[in-house]
């Protein structure tokens, strides 16, 4: 996934034009440090741990998967290969379920 040694968030990543929004039909509220979510077209509750809280708060605007691993690097302890596998991971599971929405 990282094509270069001097700033893996930034090097040419197929996927950087590829930004990530919240889906504004889905119903979300917070229960303790978690989101709880449902899709009423889907008729499915989810749940959401505390950094995948984060990164939901965080596409209330669209964000590439590089812009967002720089902003859970300065706050959670995470390196960046990491950071990229998993929010990538879990931003295309959201996106098959049609909570987050895509924008090429």
């Amino acid at each position: 996934m990282v094509n270069s040694i001097s700033d893996p968030l930034t090097a040419g990543s197929q996927d950087s034009a590829i930004r990530y929004i919240k889906n504004s039909k889905t119903i979300s509220g917070r229960l303790h440090d978690e989101m709880v979510m449902m899709d009423i077209e889907l008729g499915k509750y989810f749940s959401l741990n505390p950094v995948a809280t984060r990164i939901w708060d965080m596409l209330v605007q669209p964000l590439s998967l590089e812009e967002l691993c720089r902003l859970l690097t300065e706050e959670y302890e995470v390196e960046v290969e990491q950071c990229r596998d998993e929010t990538g991971a879990y931003l295309r599971e959201m996106v098959n379920i049609g909570l987050v929405l895509e924008l090429k």
